[in-house]
């Protein structure tokens, strides 16, 4: 092992935050402050691990330096195919570099890197960044609490944003195999989300819960193998660790101990080592006791340890492509390099060797890398192919004397797929091939206008700048002469009066007919105009006007505007869906698209392809259903099948435009802007739910966060405002089930909603508190909305949360209640006691029985002392009943 520090390498004696080797190994970026902006800098790697070249002056050391951020540099991250450097910083900005094939002049530009994209959308400092194993996605995290990934293909499009962590999120990390993606926050958790849909897999806390303060960066990062998660900043008997989660069932008992100070980053060597005959991998550990130690998960204890590497925090590490050196960087604004021999820490497996492992543990290997147009390698698989062709190129073109007699076929109108950033027009019909000459009553001659559209090859011939070799080159020389031929017609006499509207209407002739008939006008079906006139007459009618459909008077709730900012992109299972809205271009109106794409694949070829007549506004999909609505107020199912998705059920009509979809299981429940929920039982293509009106239960700007059938089949609304309804069938009436701005709840010191039929408990000593505070109508108002709650699980039948309120209840009412108050709730649960006969009592409610329920009752009464002989009392009365039934059932 060797140890080395460039003094050379630095930035003027400023931080290095940053620092990252380049899959060839030529090269290594570090990122951290200026003199006075954000820095980057691309170094030869070769300057530093061999002392030759070091010493030679006419090998650069410094290769290029970029000082375009405004503010510090905190991560720099290579692409993993080596053409992108990524860096983020406290500008809010993500820039991707990439090497230009200009000769680089001046003192710090030995090659010349340019920023080919600039990435906005956080809102606070970019702590951290990680490029996806086939460069397809890059992720980015920052202090706003959020991960963005982007689309990497097409820089700056916004795949998905990541909003689960509550802090300051400070380390992103790719599965090797593309699966997941990882994320470390200063809320002392570690998050795992499925690239497949962009949901959350699991939250890990417990190694995390005594962590105090922070550290500037959180590094996780996975194995090469996929198997573990190496996090940062994690404590274990109030020692710092590196916790090491496993993949199968994220379990989190092993870690890596032994530093003084808080972990600040982790990165695994990239290669999987064999040593001793046991396959392994390698990972650093740096910290902010200034010591950087190196692990093999072969061993218990560390490989070896650096003490007093440098003056100030650890704050990045990389490894080389080839697994021997380690560049480490700090804070103090120094690089230091460690050289490995294989003999130290094992020999790597090959590429191929790699690939088996990946087929036996995932069956699979990592998709392949592959550019190129696939469609330029096909060859003609059999003759006839060959002879069509050849006989397509020998047509002759028709005639020009006569008319064709396809001039039908022309008219088809040609759809042409736009691009989602710009809007097209839609694509012309192909240009007459003549024009006609007449003349006027006083002898002029006139040529009457035709309109010629430019075609997508007259374009490429206009724009010689942007062809490929001098043939398509613009030149007045080389233009080929018009195909257009002139026909005079001396037969027929136009008067000049060309301004008279209204005249020329009336003097319409067989010539003129005959123009009209090749412009797009008479095509076929409705035309653009009159389709949007439909749209604007089925629109929601304003309050000045009469509701087609009685009581509805125009949208309560908002109509959701999708694909403004681009393609939207939704997880259905192993693939995921992507709307475009007006994709197509057609004389009737445009179409959006929907496809299915497989994740984690290098080609972007969809399995599946739809067309909608109107915008997508809401979208529900997992791996069984495809649900979408359009502005026009059409529901759309399709069943998620192999190998291609089929419709579930045909276009339904929905009262007005969706509002919001939601999926579970196989229910499809839709809130419509009329504030109307209907529910569906997609597969039995049946109703549950009928619409049914909420728009009483709507307030001003209020939107709807969850909606849902449960378990007995009623049907449950939340909202925006923190309220919560659930439908009561049998009294026909919305039930207040949460209302977080309940006076009455908040006078009494409820804290916190229920949240949907999960419960949590109401603290006594917290409304002793509130009631000594606020006064004596606290425990009134306490008791009052406690009855509420036990009145709406009574109603509603559910016996969980029953119990749940009624012990809440009765332990306020031991603390504040009276002895009446607790009597009436005891004496319904006792029954009558000197008597067999029980016409009006139940011994149960909602399967409860109401003995057990007293006996837990009244444990919580023998607590207070002053309850002693009312406990007493029904203590005695609920022994003599269970002895009574037992000798009555015969028993002794």
């Amino acid at each position: 092992m060797k140890l080395l520090k460039p003094n050379w390498v630095n930035h003027d004696d400023k931080p290095i935050f940053s620092v990252d080797i380049h899959p060839a190994g030529k090269r290594f970026a570090t990122g951290g402050q200026g003199l006075d902006s954000g820095r980057v800098v691309v170094w030869n790697l070769n300057s530093v691990l061999f002392e030759e070249v070091e010493l030679d002056p006419n090998v650069p050391k410094m290769l290029c330096q970029m000082d375009n951020h405004l503010a510090c540099v905190n991560c720099v991250r290579w692409s993993n195919g080596g053409r992108y450097l990524a860096s983020g910083g406290d500008d809010r900005l993500i820039m991707v570099w990439g090497l230009s094939v200009a000769v680089g002049a001046g003192k710090h530009k030995a090659e010349t890197w340019r920023c080919l994209a600039t990435l906005r959308g956080h809102a606070g400092d970019v702590l951290d960044l990680s490029w996806s194993p086939l460069d397809k996605w890059l992720a980015t995290c920052s202090v706003d609490n959020t991960i963005i990934i982007w689309n990497a293909e097409k820089f700056p499009e916004m795949a998905c944003v990541l909003t689960g962590h509550t802090g300051l999120v400070k380390g992103v990390a790719w599965d090797p195999v593309g699966k997941y993606l990882a994320s470390q926050s200063d809320d002392k958790s570690l998050r795992v989300w499925k690239t497949a849909d962009w949901s959350q897999e699991t939250v890990i806390t417990e190694p995390f819960d005594e962590c105090g303060g922070t550290t500037h960066v959180l590094r996780l990062s996975w194995s090469p193998d996929g198997q573990y998660v190496l996090s940062a900043h994690a404590m274990n008997g109030g020692g710092p660790t590196a916790q090491v989660v496993e993949r199968e069932g994220w379990r989190c008992d092993k870690d890596f101990v032994g530093h003084r100070k808080a972990v600040t980053c982790a990165r695994f060597n990239n290669n999987i080592f064999v040593k001793e005959g046991k396959k392994c991998c390698c990972a650093a550990v740096g910290s902010r006791d200034r010591a950087l130690s190196i692990w093999l998960t072969s061993l218990k204890r560390p490989l070896v340890v650096v003490h007093d590497l440098f003056s100030d925090s650890v704050l990045d590490l990389s490894w080389s492509s080839d697994g021997l050196s380690l560049l480490a960087c700090s804070s103090d604004g120094t690089v230091a390099c460690i050289q490995f021999t294989n003999k130290e820490i094992g020999t790597p497996l090959t590429h191929d060797e790699k690939n088996s492992l990946y087929e036996k543990i995932y069956g699979k290997c990592p998709a392949n890398e592959s550019g190129g147009d696939l469609a330029s390698n096909l060859l003609v698989e059999c003759p006839e192919i060959l002879l069509a062709r050849e006989k397509e190129a020998k047509r002759e073109p028709p005639k020009e004397e006569s008319t064709p007699k396809s001039e039908k076929s022309q008219l088809k109108p040609i759809y042409t797929p736009s691009p989602v950033s710009t809007q097209s027009s839609p694509a012309p019909l192909r240009p007459m091939d003549r024009q006609i000459e007449t003349r006027t009553s006083d002898g002029k001659r006139r040529i009457t206008p035709v309109f010629i559209p430019l075609t997508h090859a007259d374009a490429n011939e206009s724009l010689g700048s942007l062809g490929g070799g001098s043939e398509n080159c613009f030149s007045t020389s080389s233009q080929s002469k018009s195909r257009i031929r002139v026909e005079r017609r001396d037969d027929i006499i136009i008067h000049p009066n060309v301004s008279n509207h209204a005249h020329s209407k009336t003097s319409d002739n067989g010539l003129d007919q005959r123009l009209r008939k090749r412009t797009a006008s008479t095509l076929p079906g409705p035309k653009a105009e009159e389709l949007q006139a439909k749209r604007s007459c089925t629109s929601p009618p304003t309050e000045q006007q009469t509701a087609p459909r009685g009581v509805y008077m125009g949208p309560s709730l908002s109509v959701p505007a999708l694909g403004t900012a681009g393609p939207i992109v939704r997880g259905a299972g192993a693939l995921r869906l992507q709307v475009v809205n007006k994709a197509y271009n057609t004389p009737y109106g445009k179409l959006s698209r929907l496809e299915l794409i497989p994740n984690n694949t290098a080609s972007n070829d969809p399995v599946w392809e739809a067309c909608l007549g109107f915008p997508v506004s809401c979208i529900a999909c997992d791996a069984r259903w495809i649900c979408v609505s359009c502005t026009d107020g059409s529901l759309n199912v399709w069943k998620n099948a192999k190998p291609k998705p089929y419709r579930a059920l045909p276009p339904l009509a929905l009262p007005s435009p969706a509002h919001k979809l939601s999926l579970s299981g196989d229910n499809l429940s839709v809130v419509t802007s009329s504030a109307e929920l209907a529910i569906w039982d997609l597969k039995n293509a049946s109703c549950l739910l009928k619409s049914l009106s909420f728009r009483n239960l709507l307030n001003s700007n209020a939107t709807v966060t969850h909606c849902s059938l449960l378990e007995d089949g009623n049907p449950m609304i939340s909202f925006s405002t923190g309220r919560s309804y659930i439908y009561c069938k049998k009294l026909c009436a919305w039930v207040i089930w949460i209302d977080g701005g309940d006076p009455v709840r908040r006078a009494g010191g409820g804290s916190g909603s229920k949240g949907p039929r999960v419960s949590s408990p109401l603290h006594a000593n917290r409304q002793t508190n509130t009631l000594q505070a606020q006064g004596k109508y606290n425990a009134c108002a306490a008791r009052s909305w406690l009855e509420a709650q036990v009145s709406v699980c009574l109603h509603l039948r559910l016996a969980r949360d029953y119990k749940h309120w009624l012990v809440a209840l009765f332990t306020h009412l031991v603390a504040h209640g009276t002895e009446d108050q607790l009597r009436t709730i005891l004496d319904d649960l006792l029954g009558p006691s000197h008597c067999t006969s029980k016409p009006k009592w139940e011994p149960s409610v909602l399967g409860l029985k109401k003995h057990e329920l007293l006996e837990e009752l009244l444990s919580l009464l023998v607590r207070q002392l002053r309850w002693q002989r009312l406990y007493t009392e029904y203590a005695d009365q609920l022994n003599d009943v269970k002895q009574n039934s037992t000798l009555l059932n015969g028993h002794t």
